[in-house]
């Protein structure tokens, strides 16, 4: 009878349970909550197990300790739980990386992709520096407020906003081709947006034709998450180590390993993503996961923990007196690239901010305009439109939890460091009263979740009035929708001295820019109702309960109706 191999079937466990979180992360990202609102806890939820976004939101945001709390559980459980159990995150509940196995899988014809030669060939400090520049530019981005590259290389948005454009859209054209004829399916609303689309589909599919081509080429060299936690894998408790002395040189890890960081002379454990793959198929017991062995000889021992046998001498020839260890010069290649990268996000950290400040900078604009000139609104829980421009990576889990569809991505009107920063787009809908859905999805902090209260009081913009604009004024017809919409009472239909018609009247401080009079005024071509953004948010006068006295109007002589 055939034994069981225990290291396939854990990989084969881990790859089922990949495919179980990448599920649940499509369920949560493809559709819009305007269609399924039942999924916006789950994506709000998912988003916040994403390492660098748990980061951010603690280190960046600066979020009260209630806002934070969950963000700084799922930190500590992902750290915590690379230095014991090793990078498992990146194989195990990275939406990205399993994309990437996904679509690898699929290009090979649904069989094992041949990875092709480790990077291990290739010169140590060549692969190592650039993925420590790509996690140092990230890095230091947000912190000086240009989120640009982290809009671009952190794995978590790349995926949200990739599968959401991609896959979501694709799948709402089939249906609402389907509803055309006449099968009985919701309707699914989508707004084509060309730029929102290039942003979020070139790098999800530059990432995925990358691990086609050359396997998680992206994991292992641009991607910031993994660079840090693959420092921490390094020194993980239980991890997939290499015995040099009872390997064959078969080859075998070489052609499964995801990474591509092994083969029968070293193992790179800062790439490792412990898939396991290699420890299936290793037939000496090579490869295998777990804790180090004592060595019972005098074998050297590498810096990753690794026994390193020696030239094991052959008849008629001496020993040498050393043998390079590769352990060491990953150890050393790794230690070079982490202080360039560190170097190099301290200059980027203190450059940013000026240029990003300087007057005219294209890097970041203090007050982002629209096509019509007034400042574009950031939604409740922003603060400021600039600390909300220089904290948001443009992930759009608010634009997909948002129930009105309000919010939209930008181009580059807060910035070309600061590209597809979401605004509230009042020609199509407006924030909804009762709703603090962006700012509970919000994974980076960039929105702060508080209480509904804060919300309903935040005042994000400020409407104006032009009443030769109204209906009611040039064209003599009576309305009021944007008084029965405004739900703080900022506007009310009331008789005033001098017009034959009820008409609209505002009380700014009320207002708290929601945007539900521009949305609903039906004046063309002109909005009598108009709302521009705060620079800086405010709070508003609490909502006018009461409606006041009606003025009276004495007849006029001779005023035909």
């Amino acid at each position: 009878m055939r034994s069981r191999n225990p290291a396939r079937l854990a990989s084969r466990i881990r790859g089922v349970l990949a495919a179980l979180w990448l599920a649940a992360f499509c369920a949560g990202v493809a559709l819009p909550a305007t269609e399924l609102p039942e999924t916006a806890p789950l994506a709000a939820f998912l988003a916040r197990t994403q390492p660098l976004h748990a980061l951010e939101k603690i280190l960046l945001a600066r979020a009260v300790p209630a806002a934070a709390g969950a963000s700084i559980m799922a930190a500590l459980v992902i750290l915590v739980g690379t230095l014991v159990f090793g990078r498992f995150h990146c194989s195990l509940s990275c939406p990205l990386g399993t994309c990437q196995d996904a679509a690898a899988w699929s290009a090979s014809g649904f069989r094992s992709p041949r990875r092709g030669p480790p990077r291990m060939i290739l010169h140590k400090l060549r692969t190592t520096i650039p993925r420590w520049l790509a996690a140092a530019l990230v890095i230091s981005g947000l912190a000086a407020g240009i989120p640009a590259a982290a809009a671009l290389l952190e794995p978590y948005t790349v995926f949200a906003r990739g599968f959401q454009r991609s896959f979501g859209d694709l799948s709402s054209l089939v249906l609402n081709g389907l509803a055309a004829l006449g099968v009985r399916i919701p309707i699914l609303t989508v707004r084509w947006e060309p730029f929102a689309f290039a942003l979020a589909v070139l790098p999800f599919g530059a990432v995925l034709g990358a691990g086609i081509l050359r396997s998680r080429l992206f994991c292992g060299e641009l991607c910031p998450a993994g660079t840090l936690l693959g420092a921490l894998n390094r020194t993980a408790l239980l991890r997939v180590r290499l015995d040099r002395e009872a390997c064959v040189d078969c080859g075998a890890c070489a052609r499964v390993c995801r990474a591509r960081c092994v083969d029968g002379r070293t193992l790179d454990a800062s790439r490792c993503v412990q898939c396991l793959d290699c420890v299936a198929v290793c037939p000496t017991g090579a490869l295998r996961y777990g804790l180090p062995r004592r060595s019972t000889s005098a074998a050297p021992v590498s810096a990753s923990g690794d026994a390193r046998s020696a030239a094991v001498p052959t008849r008629g020839t001496a020993a040498p007196e050393s043998v390079p260890d590769p352990g060491r010069r990953s150890f050393l290649a790794e230690a070079v690239g982490a202080a360039l990268g560190a170097a190099a996000g301290a200059a980027l950290s203190l450059a940013a901010p000026g240029l990003a400040g300087a007057a005219g900078s294209p890097l970041a604009r203090i007050e982002p305009r629209g096509p019509s000139g007034r400042l574009q609104a950031a939604p409740p829980g922003a603060l400021s439109v600039d600390r909300y421009a220089g904290l948001c990576t443009a992930c759009g889990t608010c634009v997909r939890a948002c129930p009105s569809g309000v919010l939209k991505h930008s181009a580059f009107e807060f910035g070309l460091g600061r590209p597809g920063v979401p605004y509230l787009d009042y020609g199509r809908a407006f924030c909804q009263y009762e709703c603090a859905a962006c700012q509970a999805a919000c994974p980076s902090g960039a929105l702060l979740d508080r209480a509904l209260e804060l919300k309903k009081r935040e005042a994000v913009g400020k409407s104006a009035l032009v009443l030769s604009d109204c209906i009611v004024v040039s064209k003599g017809t009576r309305c009021g929708a944007c008084a029965e919409h405004c739900p703080t009472g900022a506007v009310r239909i009331e008789r005033v001295e001098g017009r034959p018609l009820p008409v609209p009247v505002l009380h700014v401080p009320t207002c708290i820019g929601c945007g539900a009079c521009e949305t609903v005024c039906p004046s063309t071509p002109r909005k009598a109702m108009t709302v521009s953004g705060l620079a800086v948010h405010e709070i508003a006068d609490p909502p006018r309960k009461e409606p006041p006295a009606p003025v009276e109007r004495p007849p006029e002589e001779g005023f035909a109706f």
